[in-house]
C-alpha cells in the first residue's frame, strides 16, 4: 500500500499548548519510562558533540540547547524546523544566544548559503518522518549545504525492530503511530547504521532501550 503520510502529519501536533508540557511528557515520562532511555543519555550527546557553531534540525522545544555549557556570545545556533510553533518557542527560550531560524522541510534539500556549521543535531526527528530509513536517509543529504568538511552529525531516534520491547512500549508506539506522531515500523539500528555509512566514513550507533543514539563524521564524496 502506498504511504500516504507526510512530514506535515507529525508537525501538526506541535501546538503551543503541547509545547508548554512537552518537556515533562517526553523527558520525564516517555523517554525514561516507556522507551527506557534516561534523558541524560541525550544530554551526553550534546555535551560531547555540540560545537560553538551548531545547527539543530527539528528543534522541538530546545530543551538540550537550553542546557548547553556555552554562554551568550560563545555560540552560534541555527534552528531548522518545519513547524513555526517549535521555531518560535525555541527562539524565545534561547533568546540569550545568537540565533538564526529557518522554516524548512528536512526531507528536501535545504536552501542555505550562509556560513557552514561544525555540528548538526537530528534529535528526535527521524522517527517523525514517514517511510522506512532508506527514505528517511534523505535527511542526511538535505543537510549537506549546512555542513563544513569537519561537521559532526549526531542525534537519536525511536526504533521498532531489533530491540527488546515491553508491553507498555508496544502500546504507546502503536498509539503514537496511529495518531501519525511517529513513523517507522521497520526502523532498526542496523538500517540506521547502513544509511549513515553510505554517507559518512565514521559512524557509531548505540542502542539504549528503544532508542538509537548515533553520531557520524567525515562525509564521503557524493
Amino acid at each position: 500500500m502506498k504511504n500516504t503520510r507526510t512530514t506535515h502529519d507529525g508537525a501538526r501536533i506541535y501546538s503551543r499548548c503541547l509545547l508548554a508540557c512537552y518537556d515533562l511528557l517526553i523527558y520525564r515520562v516517555l523517554a525514561p519510562v516507556v522507551w527506557r532511555c534516561d534523558t541524560h543519555h541525550f544530554l551526553d550527546l550534546y555535551t560531547k558533540y555540540m560545537s560553538s557553531n551548531h545547527a539543530d534540525i527539528g528543534v522541538g522545544t530546545g530543551y538540550f540547547l537550553n542546557q548547553c555549557a556555552y554562554q551568550p556570545g560563545e555560540v552560534r545556533i541555527g534552528l531548522f524546523d518545519l513547524q513555526p510553533n517549535c521555531l518560535a518557542y525555541t527562539a524565545n527560550r534561547l533568546v540569550r544566544f545568537q540565533l538564526e531560524t529557518y522554516q524548512c522541510n528536512a526531507l528536501e534539500p535545504i536552501a542555505f548559503s550562509g556560513e557552514k556549521f561544525d555540528s548538526i543535531a537530528l534529535g528526535g526527528i527521524l522517527h517523525c518522518i514517514p517511510g522506512d530509513l532508506a527514505e528517511k536517509g534523505a535527511v542526511f543529504d538535505a543537510i549537506q549545504p549546512l555542513m563544513s568538511p569537519a561537521s559532526h552529525v549526531f542525534g537519536y531516534t525511536i526504533l521498532n525492530r531489533e530491540i527488546h520491547k515491553t508491553q507498555l512500549s508496544r502500546f504507546v508506539y502503536a498509539l503514537l503511530h496511529y495518531l501519525k506522531v511517529i513513523n517507522g515500523d521497520s526502523d532498526s539500528a542496523s538500517h540506521l547504521y547502513a544509511e549513515l555509512s553510505k554517507r559518512f566514513k565514521h559512524v557509531n550507533v548505540h542502542i539504549i532501550g528503544c532508542i538509537a543514539l548515533f553520531n557520524a563524521y567525515e562525509r564521503l564524496p557524493n
